[in-house]
């Protein structure tokens, strides 16, 4: 008797077999599914696939820690560019097509009568993707804007909706929703080790380590288990630039985040790392000065606190028909 396969490993065989992948997430996103975002695109990245992460709306904080220029605001990939020509009154003979010079020249020779310029027009064909991947969007409505201003985007193709709220709608052809877990960064550790293993890397692991602390208040929530802390850990001795996220995270909102440049930044090893030598730099600079202590008051982002509430009504939207094959069984609802 053959197994029916689990959500996670539906969305792990879809991953495989994809080669053009678009991720979205939700409107204004939080810096779990920013930091999610980013975690996916690399790990995609190093499986050799194309990956285009879709971001119209202004990056949270977590942006700091990252290079975002990989992060588009609108949708970019290969089209195809489809002349057509009206040939109500001629008929084809031959077609034939030369490239020379950065040039191609196509060459339509009729049978009678002749083409003008009016009979030519030019579109642009649907994208070349062969999968969306949604990070922590439990409502259609709720996704970017991008799909709001291009309805058929996703037509046609399967889509994968990993999430971990309770009101999920399920809208994908794929739901990997855990309602047991306490942000998607902590959902994504296990489906990348599916994939494959040794995937997570320094910089992917500080982006899952952000989006988990992020999401749990500094391990503060309820929704916070054994579990998240495991993989908070896992993430570290993976190489998560713990003291850059938490430096960044508990960041005053006074202005917005700006992106890195380059990866993950190291913290300057010259910077004192207590109040006491922070004091003594300060007089060795300005010793006729007086010194001033201004204490700060950390408030950790508030976002990923679970809320149980009726699920709204179920949305739908257009996939193959060979999703159904992937398995009969939706994931169980907590």
């Amino acid at each position: 008797m053959q197994t029916e396969l689990t959500p996670k490993q539906q969305a792990s065989e879809l991953i495989k077999q994809a080669h053009n992948i678009i991720i979205v997430t939700g409107r204004e996103p939080s810096n779990d599914q920013l930091s999610a975002c980013i975690a996916m695109q690399r790990v995609l990245n190093k499986l050799q696939k194309q990956a285009s992460v879709v971001i119209t709306d202004q990056l949270p904080k977590s942006a700091a820690l990252y290079d975002t220029q990989f992060i588009s605001k609108q949708v970019q990939g290969v089209r195809d560019f489809i002349i057509g020509i009206n040939m109500h009154s001629v008929v084809v003979d031959k077609l034939k097509y030369n490239v020379e010079n950065d040039r191609l020249d196509v060459t339509i020779t009729p049978l009678n009568g002749n083409f003008e310029a009016k009979d030519v027009v030019f579109e642009q064909g649907p994208y070349k993707f062969d999968l969306v991947i949604t990070l922590g969007v439990p409502h259609i409505s709720k996704l970017d804007k991008i799909v709001e201003q291009n309805p058929t985007i996703f037509d046609g193709l399967h889509l994968i909706n990993i999430d971990y709220h309770r009101i999920n709608d399920e809208y994908g052809s794929v739901n990997y929703v855990d309602q047991n877990s306490s942000s998607v960064c902590e959902m994504l550790v296990s489906l990348f080790e599916s994939l494959e293993q040794g995937l997570i890397d320094e910089s992917i692991a500080t982006a899952l380590f952000a989006g988990i602390i992020s999401a749990t208040h500094n391990f503060t929530t309820p929704s916070t288990s054994a579990k998240s802390m495991t993989v908070a850990a896992q993430m570290l001795a993976a190489g998560a630039k713990q003291q850059e996220v938490v430096k960044v995270l508990n960041a005053k909102n006074d202005a917005p985040a700006q992106p890195k440049e380059d990866a993950i930044k190291v913290p300057d090893e010259t910077a004192p790392t207590t109040m006491k030598e922070a004091m003594e730099q300060a007089q060795n600079q300005q010793p006729e000065e007086e010194i001033i202590q201004e204490g700060t008051e950390v408030h950790p982002e508030a976002e990923g606190s679970k809320k149980k509430s009726k699920s709204g009504q179920k949305a739908s939207l257009k996939s193959p028909d060979s999703a159904q094959d992937l398995s009969k069984a939706k994931s169980d609802q907590a």
